[in-house]
């Protein structure tokens, strides 16, 4: 081979060495920057659980009531969970005159309010107050329309509800599994159709599923003796 044709070889070989090793380089690169997105977006979402909780002292005493070993720091973020808008045209019946009205949450930036007991706690005008064995979180928004944003059968409960910015509200409650009666988290992002699950550690074989309802809404009689 000539010595031409060894050096042509030989920048060949060169270009390509450093094809290859820029295409790793930027493969180690997109990777990295792949991973770093995704653990910022986790730490994000456990800021906004902190920030939340530290907003929930009555619900996390009261758990602590009950089961000495709750500890807020056992939430683990389990899922991000996508969910299809259900709405329809209706105006908040939860006016100054009803029971609930107090406990509505305003959105911080006025766009509507949120219940999340006037599904679960049945008044009706002439008989006992009793329980849903459903809940519902409903989004009275200020166009007049009216959102479900969570819906819970009787496995579980919604307690609390707090935003902890115009656009993440976070719902405070109870799951029942084959271990027990857990607490869990629920951070809805309406605009995004999507809610975050944060799943506790501990697990309660006496937690009382209307308990914390009952010690929250003292203006309403529970006299029948639902607990």
């Amino acid at each position: 081979m000539s010595s031409i044709a060894r050096l042509s070889s030989t920048k060949f070989l060169f270009v390509c060495l450093v094809f290859l090793g820029s295409c790793s380089f930027q493969k180690e690169k997109k990777e990295e920057t792949e991973i770093k997105t995704s653990i910022s977006q986790e730490e994000e979402y456990n800021q906004l659980l902190a920030s939340g909780l530290q907003q929930l002292d009555t619900w996390t005493i009261y758990w602590k009531s009950q089961e000495p070993t709750f500890d807020i720091a056992g939430f683990k973020l389990t899922g991000e969970i996508p969910y299809e808008s259900l709405e329809w045209p209706e105006e908040n019946f939860i006016q100054q005159d009803h029971p609930l009205f107090n406990y509505l949450i305003p959105n911080p930036d006025g766009h509507g309010v949120v219940d999340i007991y006037s599904y679960k706690v049945v008044m009706p005008e002439e008989a006992k107050v009793s329980f849903n064995p459903d809940s519902e979180v409903i989004y009275f928004k200020s166009n007049g329309m009216r959102e479900r944003l969570m819906f819970m059968g009787p496995s579980g409960g919604f307690e609390e509800a707090i935003w902890i910015s115009p656009d993440h509200l976070m719902v405070a409650g109870f799951f029942e599994e084959e271990g027990g009666i857990t607490p869990k988290i629920w951070i809805i992002i309406p605009d995004e159709q999507k809610y975050l699950t944060f799943k506790h550690s501990l697990y309660s074989a006496k937690y009382p599923k209307t308990g914390y309802l009952i010690k929250k809404l003292p203006n309403i009689n529970f006299s029948n003796g639902v607990n």
